[in-house]
């Protein structure tokens, strides 16, 4: 089949795009031609073929026509069109495309009876600021389309002028119902499917894939801690809960035991003077963005990998990058993140909010590291064995399969062997 994926950032940016480029050579590895659209940016990974580009979005206030592509971005709208006169395109799946692209592309793909499919990573569905998160606390008041309250409360950066902005966006989308002429949504966790229905969307439309992570280099093999570090990685922002993650880490009886904060993000000078006001420099290490083999070697050298979310986590890449490096995942009980821990076997479900709950989880680890290794172990088989391409690419593709019949083309088309005809 030809393939066109879309998503707002071609580079790892977060779990999003590691999903995005995993899905991408996957795809092509089974014999699909993959056409990339997406934004330029110097930071892009391309390979120079079927790629296609669109200017990155930058929004300030002083630039309003860049606001109004929030609405109706015309250069998207023109160079999609050019794809599809240039590609007999047989199924387009999309990922994030907000701002960048306006979701006035699906109605684009919809007009040319092509089939679409769109995997939801964030919430912005459902809340104009994507995060169902504001001031530090889960915030649903945008449910059944109250928008308004994303201005009332200043949801995006704090600024009533940026969170107008967004509220009438999605105010227009909702109102022209372009994500309507989506054929299915793909729901990497349970709790983004409860939450899409809850909030109106039909359940036959919502089809649940969790999503994939080979493993290659860790088969059968218990990578024990090098050093005595608990890790956490990823974006330093207010929903990740490390302020309390910290505060709760000065309270660990083992004074040996050491957090590493791998990551970068706006609340890193906040964190940063939080360490110093607890006198905890020695104890908490910032080690800036990681990415490739030195964030593996890092989950790899740990004692586990924690993630103490206070938001409503979709599917964090996070737990199946610890999996794959035999490590145990202590996190939250909010979101999807119970999904992918199976508690005392893979890892540490605690109480989100509660210090004491994670502080008994921490030092469970750090008390019992040959409980912690086998734990570690049991997550690898569980990736290994759950949550590998195989079994995602044939769920895929009967997702496929339904959206290409939902929308009356190509019925007869054979996509893959081991898949039935559509």
């Amino acid at each position: 089949m030809k393939i066109l994926l879309i998503n707002k950032f071609y580079y790892i940016k977060g779990g999003t795009e590691k999903h995005f480029f995993e899905l991408k050579s996957v795809l092509e590895e089974r014999g699909h031609e993959v056409i990339v659209f997406s934004t330029e940016n110097k930071k892009n990974i391309k390979s120079g073929k079927n790629e296609y580009f669109i200017p990155e979005l930058r929004m300030n206030l002083n630039n309003f026509f860049n606001g109004f592509k929030l609405f109706y971005n015309f250069q998207a709208i023109g160079d999609l069109k050019k794809i599809i006169a240039e590609h007999k395109i047989d199924i387009a799946h999309l990922h994030n495309i907000s701002h960048h692209f306006s979701p006035a592309i699906i109605k684009v793909l919809k007009e040319n009876n092509i089939p679409t499919v769109m995997t939801v990573h964030d919430y912005k569905l459902l809340c104009p600021n994507y995060k169902l998160f504001n001031k530090g606390k889960i915030c649903e008041k945008c449910r059944g389309g109250k928008f308004y309250h994303c201005t009332l409360n200043k949801c995006v950066k704090s600024s009533y002028l940026g969170s107008l902005v967004i509220t009438l966006e999605a105010y227009w989308v909702r109102w022209k119902r372009y994500f309507n002429y989506l054929d299915l949504l793909i729901a990497p966790s349970r709790f983004m499917q409860n939450k899409l229905i809850e909030n109106g969307f039909a359940q036959e439309k919502v089809e649940y894939i969790p999503n994939f992570l080979d493993s290659f280099e860790q088969k059968n093999k218990v990578i024990g801690a090098k050093e005595k570090y608990i890790l956490f990685s990823g974006r330093l922002s207010a929903e990740k809960g490390l302020d309390f993650l910290i505060k709760t880490f000065a309270e660990i009886d083992d004074k040996k035991l050491i957090l590493k904060i791998a990551g970068k993000g706006e609340d890193e000078i906040y964190l940063k003077e939080m360490v110093r006001a607890l006198r905890m420099e020695k104890r908490v290490v910032f080690l800036g963005h990681q990415s490739g083999m030195q964030i593996k070697k890092l989950i790899r050298e740990s004692c586990a990998v924690v993630v103490p979310s206070v938001w409503f986590e979709n599917a964090p890449y996070s737990i199946l990058e610890a999996y794959a490096q035999t490590k145990l995942v202590i996190g939250s009980d909010l979101g999807g993140i119970p999904e992918l821990i199976g508690d005392g076997k893979t890892g540490f479900i605690f109480r989100h909010g509660d210090k004491k709950s994670l502080a008994e989880k921490i030092q469970n680890v750090s008390k019992d590291p040959v409980g912690s290794e086998k734990m570690g172990m049991a997550g690898l088989r569980f990736l290994d064995n759950q949550l590998n391409s195989r079994n995602y690419y044939e769920k895929l593709m009967k997702v496929y399969c339904r959206a290409i019949n939902l929308n009356g083309k190509n019925k007869r088309k054979k996509i893959d062997k081991n898949v039935s005809k559509c």
